[in-house]
């Protein structure tokens, strides 16, 4: 006989409310631009991932990611930074005839040991503690080859920016031109960077 299987929906619910489910209208993600990334954001940090595991709290699942911090552009983080995210990495055998399908949610970050990545992280939710970046995929970002994207593929990351006149260098005004696509590592970091430090975009 087959294994029953049974789906928490408590553990999610539970997370949505203690989030505020500030990037969710209904089942759909809302839209959030570079300008709202960056304000909504406690901690954007530049780093490598070098763990990756997941486990239950009592009965909520999580995800706990391990970052190797090289820059950190918002909030104050150093050396090894840990978060945990809603969602297990797969389906686990509860050893008690049920198997919890509480993995990582569609549109969610997913994250694998060496990847070189970019964050936007959310405050941590009241409630677990637990913590996602802003938009959700939008808001993780992996580099490549001095190359950046997000699991969006960049779109219409820069709809609606805008920043104070003559600021800018050349390349980071070709930049802001951009509707989607991979941009230049180098010149999207020192752009948020210069943007967190002037107050570009507070809220």
């Amino acid at each position: 006989m087959k294994a029953k299987k049974i789906i928490s929906m408590f553990a999610l619910t539970t997370f949505l409310v203690s989030l505020g489910v500030a990037d969710l209208h209904g089942t759909s993600v809302l839209k959030r631009n570079l300008s709202e990334l960056t304000a909504l954001a406690e901690l954007i940090i530049v780093g490598k991932v070098v763990s990756v595991t997941d486990g239950l709290a009592g009965n909520f699942p999580y995800t706990e990611v391990t970052i190797e911090v090289s820059q950190s552009i918002k909030g104050t983080v150093s050396g090894t930074y840990t978060f945990r995210q809603f969602g297990l990495l797969k389906p686990r055998d509860m050893g008690n005839g049920l198997t919890n399908l509480n993995v990582t949610p569609d549109d969610w970050p997913r994250y694998q040991e060496g990847q070189e990545c970019m964050l936007f992280l959310y405050y941590a939710a009241a409630l677990t503690g637990v913590r996602t970046t802003v938009g959700l995929n939008q808001g993780a970002f992996t580099i490549t080859n001095n190359s950046i994207v997000n699991g969006v593929d960049n779109l219409d990351l820069f709809e609606n920016v805008s920043v104070p006149s003559g600021q800018l260098t050349n390349g980071e005004v070709k930049m802001l031109q951009s509707k989607k696509g991979a941009l230049d590592a180098q010149t999207f970091i020192s752009f948020v960077d210069k943007a967190v430090r002037q107050g570009w975009f507070n809220k």
